[in-house]
């Protein structure tokens, strides 16, 4: 699960002056060279209709000149969970109009790699609440916000969740990315 917040935790959304914020901060290349690689690594991506709408309209048909991330994407199998997406035609992506616990439990357990939870929708709430995220990777940018919404809001997080610090990495440029292992 990857999340881009201020450093008082609250998610940063798209066309915002906090957006703007993070898209002028100076390019850190070591900081790029681990999301993509982290990135690439993935198994599978899972995530809602709206971040699926989204990331399609920013990266399908693009190329690694378009975006970096464009080719990682399209090579990497995606699963949308929607009740109401009629289809899903960007390469290597499937509908899944189960219930999101159980299907995910699923994937963990045929999966052997790892699968990314990208976005801040109720899908990824509700996994936190279940406890079905095993792992958190949380960039962290130097801005605090007045207004946004609070992934790890207490509604969603449930019972108390110990982590454990894998890596903290800061950039040139002020990011922080903080990945914790959830301690079972």
């Amino acid at each position: 699960m990857t999340y881009v917040y201020s450093v008082n935790a609250l998610c940063v959304e798209d066309d915002t002056e906090e957006f703007r914020f993070i898209n002028s901060l100076p390019e850190d290349p070591v900081e790029e060279k681990n999301i993509l690689a982290f990135l690439a690594g993935a198994d599978m991506y899972i995530m809602g209709r709206v971040l699926y709408e989204e990331f399609a309209k920013h990266f399908q048909d693009k190329t690694a000149s378009d975006h970096p991330f464009a080719p990682i994407y399209a090579a990497t199998d995606k699963v949308v969970f929607s009740r109401t997406l009629a289809s899903a035609q960007w390469e290597r992506t499937s509908l899944n109009r189960g219930d999101i616990v159980d299907e995910v439990m699923k994937l963990k357990r045929e999966g052997d790699g790892y699968i990314i939870v990208t976005g801040r929708s109720g899908i990824t709430r509700s996994l936190l609440h279940h406890d079905l995220i095993d792992e958190f990777r949380i960039t962290m940018f130097p801005m605090l916000m007045g207004k946004g919404t609070r992934m790890f809001a207490p509604i969603a997080v449930g019972d108390f969740k110990p982590l454990e610090l894998v890596s903290c990495q800061s950039g040139r440029n002020g990011v922080v990315v903080l990945h914790y292992r959830r301690c079972r």
